[in-house]
């Protein structure tokens, strides 16, 4: 039986070499193992755990395509990364296949076990409600993954929410479907959150999907969609269940240690290092710097892991810590962080802003800078200065981990500068209309499926 399980994950894992050659062409699943290989818990949970692992993380190419990061004096010597920082449209279309099948491929490891989830038998009660917990994570998996890739080859959701999302897959195996709207998307998205959000798991690891963190991909997910009073309602939830001592120098520190610990609502196990490539070498640097906007003040607590002080170019510089400080330390990074108690504060704070309820924004957004040593807003501040404030502080908290990109992007508030050495000047500015905002759809996938429409700006090479 052992055997029979190796094999299904390694197959899993070689799903990515058919999804290169055709159209979403996931392999039966009969091709990777013994169909009754997962009849027990713990094989299903087995295969749950390499679904986990095939997980994509590009949380360093969506932050230099952000606004996190500025080039520093070796940045030259990597000319492809310094590319993608500049939106050269050769290496945002180098980068979006791989994107593309890295996420579904992990949907199509979750469809594998969703398949097999009614052989598996249960004998106690204990065994029923593990069953039904990863059930839960693997369509919580199976959603996240469907809304980074929304997020990436899909517009906005408010410039037109019945423009082409991405491609919805019905079974394991080849398809050919239309791109739905994204209005479908964000549905089906919802859907598979919903169907988990009462099952009660609260897992004792963070490398588990929680009822917690489908709360919180819930809030999300209301604030993409414009959604904002559901934003709000879901992301308290979230903060109701958050403890005082997770926001305090030893708590957010602890957040970057290799230990689990329940200040994180979910984090990806991890056996390697990541964010090793900004590091040029242990002597010289990194590749980027922090973006001087990110001034972190001394009574911060987040500073101390947040910033890498490091001499570069002839003067101190504010280069990124948390994982990048860890590599720099020596220390092993065991978890990579998808959702924290912090960001719940920020999407209710800022959907606070968006219905007009500015006096509960800044409550509840003081209350966690209070804690974390950051100014308060005053009581006279606006709503629009208050939203500012709101989505700058979010980006310095989530500095280097991917989000800002995303934000935005939904936001479009603003033209995104590329800034020169050291953020010295800006050299060009990223139109909030520009089309590469939204990533083109590989070739790989409309090759073989005629019903897969372009994203607008992106040519068709088949």
């Amino acid at each position: 039986m052992l055997k029979q399980i190796a094999i299904y994950i390694i197959g899993i894992g070689m799903g990515s070499i058919s999804l290169a050659s055709c159209s979403l062409n996931i392999p039966p699943q009969d091709q990777f193992s013994d169909p009754d290989a997962i009849n027990n818990v713990e094989n299903a949970r087995s295969l749950l755990a390499s679904a986990y692992l095939s997980y994509p993380h590009y949380e360093y190419e969506l932050s230099i395509l952000g606004n996190d990061f500025c080039p520093t004096s070796v940045s030259i010597k990597d000319i492809s990364t310094l590319n993608l920082y500049r939106w050269e449209d050769k290496e945002i279309s180098k980068q979006a296949p791989t994107i593309w099948l890295g996420y579904y491929n992990t949907i199509s490891s979750c469809d594998a076990l969703l398949e097999r989830l009614p052989q598996v038998t249960t004998n106690t009660e204990a065994e029923n409600k593990e069953k039904q917990a990863i059930e839960a994570e693997t369509k919580t998996l199976k959603a996240l993954c469907y809304f980074q890739l929304l997020r990436i080859f899909a517009p906005a959701y408010d410039r037109n929410a019945e423009a082409d999302g991405v491609v919805i897959k019905n079974f394991l195996g080849l398809e050919t479907n239309k791109r739905s709207s994204i209005k479908a998307c964000v549905a089906y998205i919802r859907q598979l959150l919903t169907d988990t959000e009462q099952v009660k798991n609260t897992p004792d690891r963070n490398g588990w999907l929680s009822q917690t963190a489908v709360k919180y991909l819930l809030a999300d997910l209301a604030l993409y969609s414009s959604d904002y009073q559901e934003a709000a309602n879901k992301a308290q939830q979230v903060i109701a269940l958050a403890d005082n001592s997770y926001f305090t120098s030893d708590g957010l520190n602890r957040l970057w240690s290799g230990e689990s610990y329940n200040g994180r609502i979910f984090a990806f196990n991890t056996t390697s290092q990541i964010y090793v490539s900004i590091q040029y070498s242990a002597a010289e640097g990194d590749y980027f710097a922090l973006n001087p906007a990110l001034n972190f003040t001394d009574s911060d607590v987040r500073k101390a892991f947040s910033v890498y002080p490091f001499t570069m170019d002839g003067a101190v510089r504010n280069l990124l810590g948390k994982y990048n400080k860890n590599n720099k330390e020596g220390k092993t990074t065991t978890y990579i962080n998808q959702i924290r108690y912090a960001g719940a504060f920020y999407i209710a704070a800022e959907a606070y802003c968006r219905t007009g309820n500015t006096n509960a924004a800044r409550t509840l957004i003081n209350r966690y800078w209070k804690q974390i040593g950051v100014e308060e807003a005053p009581a006279d501040i606006t709503s629009d200065a208050l939203l500012d404030r709101i989505l700058l502080d979010k980006q310095r908290e989530f500095v280097g981990e991917g989000v800002n990109f995303f934000d935005l992007k939904r936001t479009h508030l603003q033209p995104l500068a590329r800034l020169s050495r050291w953020g010295s000047a800006s050299n060009a500015n990223i139109s909030v209309d520009d089309y590469r905002w939204t990533f083109p759809i590989p070739r790989s996938e409309y090759r073989f499926n005629d019903n897969v429409s372009q994203n607008e700006g992106w040519p068709i090479n088949k």
